[in-house]
C-alpha cells in the first residue's frame, strides 16, 4: 500500500526528532520506541483510511528484557489502543500526539510499577519525579518541509525571569536538545506599565525578529513562544520563515493569547 503524503510527512517528522528511534519495516509498518522510555517499542500499521476515518493499529507493544518481568503485554496493548483512539481525530496525523500522551501515561506506570519494587535502581526513581518540561506549554502541529521539521511552544508569562525558567525547563527536553535551532520571541507586560520585549535567533538569522513582529501584529501580550527547527540536510530558502511563522500564529491561536491581551485591555479601559 502506497501512503498518502501527511503519512509520509508525519514518519518524516517524527524521524528527524527521533532519528534513532523510528524504524520503516515495510510501505505500511513502522516500529518506534517511545521516547524517554525506550524499553517500550510500538508496531504500528497504518490502515488505507488512515487518517481520514480510521485511527493507526497498534499490532504489538514490545519490551526490553531489562523490564520484560515487570508489565503484563495484555494490559500495555489495551492500554496504548485507548490512548491512541482518544488522540485521533478523523483527518488528522496522530502519532505525535499519541508519542507525547504515551509519555505521560508511562511515567505514571513506571511510578507504579517503582512503588512496588525493592529492586528499582535509585536513579529510576528520581526519573519519576522529574517535572514535565511541556507542563503550561501549548504546541503547534509539526511542519515537514523537505526533511526539517518545525514545531512551535507557546506558554504565559507575567515576567521575563518566569519566561526564561520556563524557557530553561523546557531546553531539558531531549527531544528540543536535538533541535538545531530554537528561536524564541517574548512580549510581556510588566508591572506599572513596564513592557518587555525581545527575541533570539539561535543561529537562525532574522528568524526571532519575524516572531516577535507576528506577536506583536497579532497584539498577544504575556507570553514566550519558542520554534524548534529540526534540519534534515536540505536548505529551503525563505520557505523556513514561512514555517516558523505558521506554527508561531497557530499556537498563539491555540493558547488564546490574542484573547487574553484582549481581555487585559478591555478591563483596563472599564476602569
Amino acid at each position: 500500500m502506497v501512503l498518502n503524503d501527511d503519512v509520509n510527512d508525519e514518519i518524516d517528522a517524527i524521524n528527524a526528532i527521533y532519528p534513532d528511534l523510528l524504524t520503516v519495516v515495510n510501505n505500511d509498518r513502522i516500529k518506534i520506541k517511545v521516547p524517554q522510555h525506550e524499553d517500550f517499542t510500538l508496531h504500528l500499521s497504518f490502515p488505507e483510511h488512515y487518517p481520514e476515518t480510521e485511527p493507526p493499529h497498534l499490532l504489538e507493544v514490545s519490551l526490553s528484557a531489562k523490564i520484560s518481568a515487570l508489565y503484563d503485554v495484555k494490559y500495555l496493548n489495551h492500554l496504548f489502543t485507548e490512548v491512541l483512539e482518544s488522540v485521533f481525530n478523523p483527518g488528522l496525523v496522530c502519532i505525535f500526539d499519541f508519542l507525547t500522551e504515551l509519555d505521560g501515561v508511562l511515567y505514571t506506570e513506571e511510578g507504579e510499577e517503582a512503588s512496588g519494587s525493592d529492586e528499582v535502581d535509585i536513579s529510576d526513581k528520581f526519573e519519576n519525579l522529574k517535572i514535565d518540561p511541556f507542563e503550561g506549554w501549548y504546541v503547534s502541529d509539526p511542519i515537514t518541509d523537505r526533511k526539517s521539521t518545525f514545531i512551535a511552544f507557546a506558554t504565559k508569562a507575567n515576567s521575563e525571569e518566569e519566561a526564561f525558567d520556563k524557557l530553561e525547563l523546557l531546553r531539558t527536553d531531549n527531544k528540543i536538545a536535538r533541535a538545531n535551532h530554537l528561536m524564541v520571541a517574548w512580549r510581556i507586560k510588566g508591572e506599572n506599565g513596564v513592557s518587555f520585549q525581545d527575541c533570539d535567533d539561535d543561529g537562525e538569522t532574522a528568524a526571532g525578529g519575524r516572531m516577535l513582529h507576528l506577536i506583536t501584529v497579532m497584539d498577544a501580550w504575556n507570553v514566550i513562544v519558542a520554534v524548534g527547527r529540526w534540519f534534515g540536510g536540505v536548505h529551503i530558502g525563505p520557505d523556513r520563515f514561512k514555517h516558523i511563522n505558521s506554527t508561531t500564529r497557530e499556537v498563539i491561536l491555540k493558547g488564546h493569547f490574542t484573547e487574553a491581551a484582549t481581555s487585559t485591555s478591555s478591563k483596563k479601559r472599564s476602569k
